[in-house]
Order: C-alpha cells, then sequence, then structure tokens
C-alpha cells in the first residue's frame, strides 16, 4: 500500500488525481463518522462537511509537515469544519425562527385580537398617565413617533421609551391575566385593531343633534348640515308658492271663460226676441 504521504506528495507535486482519489477512498469513513457526530446525525449536512475537508486537504496537500499524521489531521480538521457548519445552521435556524415569527406578529389573528380586546382598556386604565397618553397617540391616534414626541413635549428618542415601557406595563397586566403576549405583539395587534371606524354617517349625526340642542360648539359640518336642511326648507316654500300660482291662474283663467260664455249667451237671446 503507498504511504499516505507519498500520497499527499503526488498530489502536491504531480497534481495526480489518482493519488488524490485514493487518499479519499482510504479515509472517507473516518471522515464521514466524525462529521456525523458532529452536526448531530444530519447526514446531508455530513456529507456536505466531509466533501468540504477533503477540498481543504487538495488544497493543504502541498503545506502540510512532512511528519503529520494525515487521520489524525483529517479528524481534527472535520472538527473545525462540522463547527462552522454547524453554527451556520443554527444561525439558519434562527433567522428562520425570527422569520416565522416576524410573519405571525405582522398577520396577528383574530383569536388573539378576541383574548386581547376585552381586556385592554381596562389594562390601560391603570398604566399612568405618561405611558397612556403615549400610547394613545401612537395606537389610537395613530401618530408617528415624531408626532407623539412634539404632542407630549418631548423627543424622539423618549417618546419611544415611553411607548416601550408602556407595552412592558400592558404585556405584564395581561401576563397576570392569563395572557401570554410579547412588546412586539402586543404593538403590532394595537395597529392593527385598537381603532376601528364608526358607522358612516355617525359623525354628521351627533354634530347636528348638538346644533338642534342649542350647544356652543357646532361646527363647520353641522353649519353646512343646519344649511342644506334650510335651503331644503326654502325650496320646498319655492315650489309650495309656485304650484299655489299655477293652480290660482287656472282658476282665473276658467272663471273667466265661463263669465264670458255667459254674457254670449244673454246676448244672443235678446237678439233673438
Amino acid at each position: 500500500m503507498t504511504d499516505a504521504h507519498e500520497l499527499l506528495r503526488a498530489c502536491a507535486e504531480g497534481h495526480s488525481e489518482s493519488a488524490f482519489q485514493e487518499l479519499v477512498h482510504r479515509y472517507v469513513d473516518l471522515v464521514y463518522s466524525a462529521a456525523i457526530r458532529r452536526v448531530d446525525g444530519d447526514t446531508q449536512l455530513a456529507e456536505d462537511v466531509t466533501q468540504e475537508v477533503f477540498t481543504h486537504l487538495a488544497g493543504k496537500a502541498g503545506s502540510l509537515p512532512p511528519n503529520v499524521t494525515l487521520g489524525g489531521w483529517l479528524h481534527r480538521h472535520t472538527g473545525f469544519v462540522a463547527s462552522t457548519a454547524m453554527r451556520g445552521k443554527l444561525r439558519r435556524r434562527n433567522r428562520e425562527r425570527q422569520a416565522a415569527e416576524m410573519n405571525a406578529l405582522n398577520e396577528p389573528s383574530e383569536a388573539d385580537w378576541k383574548k386581547l380586546g376585552p381586556a385592554l382598556d381596562e389594562a390601560l386604565d391603570v398604566l399612568d398617565a405618561a405611558g397612556r397618553d403615549a400610547l394613545v397617540l401612537r395606537y389610537f391616534e395613530r401618530r408617528e413617533l415624531r408626532a407623539v414626541g412634539a404632542a407630549l413635549g418631548v423627543s424622539d428618542d423618549t417618546a419611544q421609551k415611553r411607548v416601550s415601557r408602556a407595552l412592558d406595563k400592558l404585556r405584564e397586566h395581561f401576563s397576570r391575566r392569563g395572557i401570554s403576549s410579547t412588546a412586539t405583539a402586543l404593538s403590532i395587534v394595537l395597529s392593527a385593531n385598537a381603532v376601528q371606524s364608526a358607522p358612516a354617517g355617525l359623525a354628521i349625526t351627533i354634530s347636528t343633534a348638538a346644533a338642534l340642542a342649542g350647544t356652543p360648539f357646532a361646527t363647520s359640518t353641522t353649519a353646512t348640515v343646519t344649511k342644506a336642511i334650510a335651503m331644503t326648507a326654502l325650496q320646498k316654500t319655492l315650489i309650495v308658492a309656485t304650484v299655489a300660482a299655477a293652480v290660482g291662474t287656472g282658476i282665473y283663467e276658467a272663471r273667466k271663460r265661463g263669465f264670458a260664455s255667459k254674457q254670449s249667451a244673454a246676448l244672443s237671446h235678446k237678439v233673438s226676441v
């Protein structure tokens, strides 16, 4: 059997493909077995590690020490490559998990809101004024953080901290009542559900009712509605007057024709006598 050092020399100096193939066949089981133990039984990852180890061997064949024990070097290098591969695998898993969590958070379920909604206003009541105002501005009035800060008279960073602290307190309040959530999840659920559209026309109805009740804060909308009502009444009056005039004119013309007919008949009678 050809010595491993001679095969390495043939690979490095003569670029012998057959020598490299011999090394692979001789050590592939050793490398694969070490790899699969290092990667928790992931056979596909073990194959990738094994391939990378021998790729490195091909590149390092000329730089390995003359007295190197190739089996020992391959075993140790397999450990390095497998550790790197496992770290990459864990990073990928974390990214995938985070992506899945973000997707779930970006699409808050109806069930989440059904649990949080009934307890939301009670939870807001227990917050201090600063936290409650920050959340109302951010999620109920749907203002950007800069606008929240301006309304509260603080910087953008301070506004962000107030909102974050208030969300944490909400989370703690819900947790004590058996409703598990995270601050991020609460933020997204509140953004999606905290404010719902009122029935169409309700604002005008309220404004009109306030104006008719004599309140001193009639809005421009109320004034517009009141004007519309007044114009409608005026139009009705004009229409009634127009119809009445038309009817009166018709009656007058009819009576006039009747009187003329009677005069003509009386005149004819006198002539015939």
